[in-house]
């Protein structure tokens, strides 16, 4: 690797001629990936300033806080100082020129207060000054050379230090899964190393018509450079005591000569029933020679790499499908990785985009003896048998520790809508089940969701008997419907006063061996939801108060504390026997109490051994049953 060097000339030149610059507009960005409100605002700004190219010059700084962000941490010390320059102490914030205020154009405070008004009233005043960026890559892409040309087009004095800033960005940086909590994938004009520091270069602060000063150098690429061919350099002049940047410009990207990436996996199922598929993978010619062989590397899960040669003929940006061998995979979770190497038999200068990951599952053909009851207590997530589909590999479903359902647990499932963008969708799978047998069928579960406001967040639950080809909806509620408290803003985590019980009719599905359940959230930006205790359950436990058989069923007090009655009215003679079941499906106990007749009955309930929290009372009165929801509090 090349070390740095830098080289400042400056040359004075008399004149007289020259007018006034046309400015570009210097919109600077502290964001971060792991804040919420940046992953909302993001969108609209970054359009806004996709739509002025050639009024903007955009450079962004990924902060240290509020949470993870791998772009700042791979390069700390050039964000902290402009960070501290402007004396920003939220995100997201956007400085439009450096300042505040700008003739023509005020502007102070988020990136959503940018609008086209105010850019183009910025892009009216003129600059004193014109601003050159050029940059090559060293033959074997690992050392670039730079080159900035300042020109004075009229006699300028600075108000304080005026320094040249000369930064590293990439245009467009894009992960496979969100690397923060925010949800957001795509990041775009991101500054990655400023040269010589964040404190810049110094310039004279009096400057005359015709003036030039050129600012030469040559460094090695950052090894945390995600694509090369993504680079460009920005170049602009602040004046520190007023902050004003006075001047701003950038140059083009540089095409990479050998460069191939594997872009696409299909044939790869989300999950499938059968334990054998056939893997395709599309290859991209990113490189400016055109591509006539490489090798193609996939793999499943940690294992053995398998290579399959290609040949062929693509120009630059042309791709094509090369279809594997078939692969088999057991019973669970797994993950296909394919990566493309040795393009035209030489080395890939950019090898970032050589890699594609894909989840996958194979599920059982046949499912797991009902009931299936499942709290979330193991450590391991999504618990075996589970699985998750993540379809924007951005935040999904979690296992959250220190709350459980009706707090009689630790832990529970939780989809983080106040976080995840609006629109998206994450399913959680629920380990398929055997309902063969039995003519009756039912899912229990217990929920909490708060809205942040008035968000219709939704959380949905689907069944399916054919492996996942056509699913039926059994449960969908959102918004206000599907929430257990009432709206605030800050992060809802809850207590065990903040859930509610569902019980879900399975009944279409009983008979079926192999019934597979899944919980779909879609987000629109609101308030956390938990899911837990979840039960799956034939006619052997049903637990449903829809179907009442004993009338005017009453359980009181309601919460028990160490005793309580229970009052029914019988319409005709019959053997009945009354149980306690747990919020997991568990049989707590039960009372046989022999034939009974019409007319109303009384029951009185000893609940001294049992702990806090949800339960059911089980009526069975001959082959049918009633249910009523109690809690336990002392």
């Amino acid at each position: 690797m090349k070390k740095i060097t830098f080289l400042v000339a400056t040359l004075a030149i008399s004149s007289i001629g020259m007018a006034q610059s046309q400015r570009t507009v210097l919109a600077e960005e502290f964001t971060q990936a792991s804040c919420p409100p940046c992953a909302s605002q993001n969108p609209a700004f970054n359009a806004l300033l996709a739509a002025n190219l050639a009024k903007v010059v955009s450079l962004k700084y990924q902060t240290s806080w509020p949470g993870v962000d791998p772009m700042n941490a791979q390069n700390p010390t050039d964000v902290a100082p402009r960070v501290s320059y402007y004396g920003v102490s939220g995100v997201p914030e956007a400085p439009m020129n450096g300042a505040t205020y700008l003739a023509g154009a005020s502007y102070a405070g988020a990136p959503a207060n940018y609008t086209q008004v105010k850019i183009d009233s910025a892009y009216g005043v003129s600059s004193p000054f014109t601003i050159a960026m050029s940059h090559t890559f060293s033959a074997d892409y690992d050392s670039i050379f730079v080159t900035c040309v300042i020109t004075a087009s009229q006699a300028y004095t600075s108000a304080g230090a005026l320094k040249a800033h000369i930064a590293m960005a990439e245009e467009t940086i894009s992960f496979a899964s969100a690397p923060g909590s925010n949800g957001e994938t795509d990041f775009y004009n991101v500054m990655r190393k400023m040269y010589p520091s964040a404190a810049g270069t110094t310039l004279p602060g009096t400057w005359t018509t015709g003036q030039t000063q050129t600012i030469s150098f040559g460094a090695p690429i950052p090894a945390y450079i995600y694509k090369k061919s993504e680079i460009y350099m920005v170049g602009f002049i602040q004046s520190d005591g007023d902050k004003k940047v006075q001047q701003a410009g950038r140059d083009a990207k540089q095409a990479i000569t050998s460069d191939i990436g594997a872009t696409a996996v299909s044939g790869v199922p989300t999950f499938q029933c059968t334990t054998s598929f056939t893997p395709t993978v599309t290859v991209k010619n990113f490189g400016t020679n055109t591509l006539t062989s490489c090798t193609i590397n996939y793999k499943v899960d940690a294992g053995t790499v398998m290579t399959q040669a290609w040949t062929g003929s693509l120009a630059t940006g042309a791709t094509a499908v090369a279809t594997l061998p078939a692969l088999t995979a057991a019973v669970g979770a797994h993950t296909f990785t394919s990566f493309t190497s040795a393009p035209n038999g030489g080395l890939d200068f950019d090898a970032i985009n050589d890699q594609t990951v894909v989840p996958f599952a194979i599920i059982s053909s046949t499912g797991s003896a009902a009931p299936l009851t499942e709290g979330f207590t193991a450590t391991t997530y999504p618990p075996t048998g589970w699985f998750i589909g993540n379809a924007d590999n951005g935040l999904t479903w979690t296992r959250k520790t220190g709350a459980g359902g009706f707090g009689t647990s630790t832990a529970c499932s939780k989809i983080d809508f106040y976080t995840i963008p609006s629109g998206n969708v994450d399913i959680l799978y629920a380990k398929n089940v055997d309902f063969s047998g039995t003519s009756t069928a039912t899912l229990t579960f217990n929920v909490a969701y708060c809205q942040y406001a008035a968000e219709n967040d939704r959380i949905e639950v689907k069944a399916s008997s054919d492996c996942g080809t056509t699913w039926t909806s059994v449960y969908n509620k959102a918004g206000a419907t599907l929430k257990t408290v009432p709206a605030q803003t800050a992060v809802f985590t809850p207590t065990a006063t903040q859930w509610r019980a569902e019980s879900v009719n399975l009944n279409a599905f009983a008979g079926q061996a192999n019934v597979m359940i899944e919980f779909v959230a879609t987000s629109n930006y609101g308030n956390n939801a938990y899911i837990d205790d979840i039960n799956l359950v034939n006619g052997s436990v049903g637990i449903t108060e829809a179907n009442q058989l004993a009338n005017n069923v009453t359980v009181y007090p309601n919460p028990i504390s160490n005793s309580a009655i229970v009052n029914f009215n019988m319409v005709e003679s019959n053997e009945v026997s009354i149980e306690v079941v747990n919020a997991l499906g568990q049989l707590v106990s039960t009372a046989n109490l022999g034939t009974l007749s019409v007319g109303d009955q009384t029951y009185s309930l000893d609940a001294s051994n049992l702990n806090n929290g949800l339960y059911f009372i089980n009526i069975r009165v001959g082959n049918s049953i009633s249910v009523k929801k109690v809690s336990v509090s002392k």
